[in-house]
């Protein structure tokens, strides 16, 4: 890339899992997404942080602090390295931490999908927790990205000459176990329905989603009610995570 030395950016800040990917690799409906997010999108720039396996053994608030303060210092790089890339002339623009999210199909999407772009980049595998399971961390990661303008050629078409590479063994074993530990009976056939996660039902209740997915279906108002996610999520608690402890790779 014609722009920022990457591997020094993320050295500064302390991560080694990163990967841009070009929009020809991104799967639909995934590419179109990106696209929409910034038209004229040629990568996505991604990114992982661990999350410590002691966090998650810690008290439900003072978990839930751990995992904000690693998950906004990841959206603060995403700033960071989107303004380096304005700087050198290559539009960017980060991922959203926390609000706007969208409904697709019924069910509650970011405006990328950070993890199916981890997985296509190579960073990792979704899980049938529906979480990404990374070879470094296993599912303790939180991951960001940047939507570029900078265009990276396909790899998907065999138009560069590579390597046969022995496939690694899968991350995900399917054993089923992140399913069996989930209290909520978040899981079904149609993958995870987030509004029966323990996370997200106290602050969910319900009677309330049908109002809820409603609201996530108005981008103009989720835009207005953003700026007060993040303190909305500091007096927040997780109280479940036993989808990612559940699982073998935790």
């Amino acid at each position: 890339m014609n722009g920022p030395d990457m591997d020094g950016f993320f050295h500064r800040e302390g991560i080694e899992v990163f990967a841009e990917v070009g929009i020809a690799d991104i799967p639909a409906p995934d590419r179109d997404y990106v696209s929409e997010f910034l038209p004229g999108a040629g990568s996505v720039i991604i990114f992982a942080r661990e999350i410590p396996a002691p966090v998650y053994r810690m008290p439900p608030k003072e978990k839930t602090g751990e995992m904000l303060k690693i998950a906004e210092a990841l959206d603060k790089t995403a700033v960071s390295l989107s303004g380096l890339l304005k700087e050198s002339g290559i539009p960017a623009r980060p991922v959203p931490l926390y609000l706007p999210v969208t409904i697709t199909d019924g069910r509650v999407r970011g405006l990328v999908r950070l993890k199916k772009i981890a997985a296509a980049g190579g960073l990792g595998e979704i899980g049938k927790s529906s979480l990404l399971l990374t070879p470094q961390y296993g599912p303790r990661v939180f991951i960001s990205g940047v939507v570029t303008g900078h265009a990276v050629p396909g790899t998907q078409n065999g138009d560069a000459e590579k390597e046969t590479v022995v496939p690694a063994p899968p991350l995900c074993t399917g054993c089923g176990l992140c399913v069996k530990h989930c209290p909520g009976n978040a899981f079904g056939p149609d993958g995870v329905d987030a509004f029966r996660c323990l996370t997200i039902r106290p602050w969910v209740p319900p009677v309330v989603v049908p109002l809820a997915k409603w609201l996530l279906g108005r981008p103009m108002l989720l835009r207005c009610v953003a700026p007060l996610a993040p303190y909305i999520a500091r007096v927040a608690t997780m109280p479940c995570s036993e989808c990612v402890t559940g699982c073998p790779r935790f």
